[in-house]
């Protein structure tokens, strides 16, 4: 399920960080009667600009576009610099201050924009100054909602999406008897762990996966745990696995697993196609709601 943010770059998300931090000063200095900071909207408006005027030529073409990318660049991290640095001596200043409770959540708030402020400033000069490629760790996807991933499902087109993955166990009739959402897990991680809930509730006869779920640790754990395991090899397979594959039985439940793509395409036409809520609790609350919507709609239908 995708998360309710646009499409990041480092660049737009300086540009949040820089309009956030912002915001959580002004309503700092309303709480705490601070003066100073009479430019804000200025600062935000001149972020803002030099924030397009980068990822115009960044996305655009012409003659010494390299040297464009950096002077530009420069510019939009000098501006940025300079705000970082007056949070900074603001937060200084807030030392000095006995802090209510909501200014000291304010404060908190400040913090986390602050960080990202500073993080984004270091990944724009690494990328477009110095050239660096930055790792995919490093990256992150939403300073509002930290916890989006970029998914790759490594279909036609290349498809990516931002959010975290959902895993869902159906049983034969297509009711939900489980699901979890995948947080830094590949479909490997999981496995193992999803059969082991299952099994506290069910008396499971087979289980069926499909290829993303292979690993031989997989395939040795799982096949020990119920009677008839369906889960196809990645890659080369040798002469046991070619008959084992080649079972009438195996085949058979294979070609039923087809039916998980209706229960994907009917899960997401009840609310697990982008959710609009803030924050991962919320995230797997709405999860959860989709899933009891879709149980409801499984008789009906």
């Amino acid at each position: 399920m995708e998360s309710n943010v646009h499409f990041p770059t480092d660049i737009s998300l300086l540009y949040d960080s820089v309009k956030s931090s912002i915001r959580a000063v002004e309503k700092i200095l309303v709480e705490t009667e601070i003066s100073g900071w009479r430019k804000s909207q200025y600062w935000k408006n001149k972020a803002k600009l030099l924030s397009r005027k980068l990822s115009k030529i960044v996305h655009g073409g012409g003659k010494r576009k390299h040297q464009r990318v950096k002077k530009a660049a420069n510019k939009y991290l000098s501006a940025t610099r300079i705000i970082s640095n007056k949070i900074k001596l603001l937060k200084k200043e807030i030392e000095f201050i006995e802090l209510t409770p909501l200014s000291l959540s304010l404060l908190e708030e400040l913090n986390y924009y602050e960080q990202m402020l500073d993080k984004h400033i270091d990944l724009v000069e690494r990328r477009l100054v110095k050239g660096e490629t930055i790792p995919h760790d490093e990256k992150i996807f939403s300073i509002y909602e930290p916890y989006t991933e970029w998914v790759n499902k490594g279909k036609s087109g290349n498809r990516i999406e931002l959010g975290l993955k959902i895993a869902v166990c159906t049983d034969q009739y297509g009711f939900i008897l489980h699901h979890s959402v995948m947080e830094k897990q590949a479909d490997v991680e999981v496995a193992i762990s999803l059969v082991k809930q299952l099994k506290k509730n069910y008396e499971l006869e087979s289980v069926s996966f499909d290829k993303g779920f292979w690993s031989k640790k997989n395939f040795e754990e799982l096949e020990a745990m119920v009677p008839t395991l369906v889960l196809p090899k990645k890659g080369k397979r040798n002469v046991i696995e070619n008959q084992r594959e080649g079972e009438k039985k195996f085949k058979k439940l294979r070609k039923q697993h087809s039916a998980v793509e209706s229960n994907i395409n009917m899960l997401e036409q009840h609310g697990l196609n982008r959710c609009p809520d803030r924050g991962l609790k919320h995230f797997k609350n709405y999860t959860a709601l989709g899933v009891v919507a879709y149980g409801i709609a499984i008789p009906l239908g």
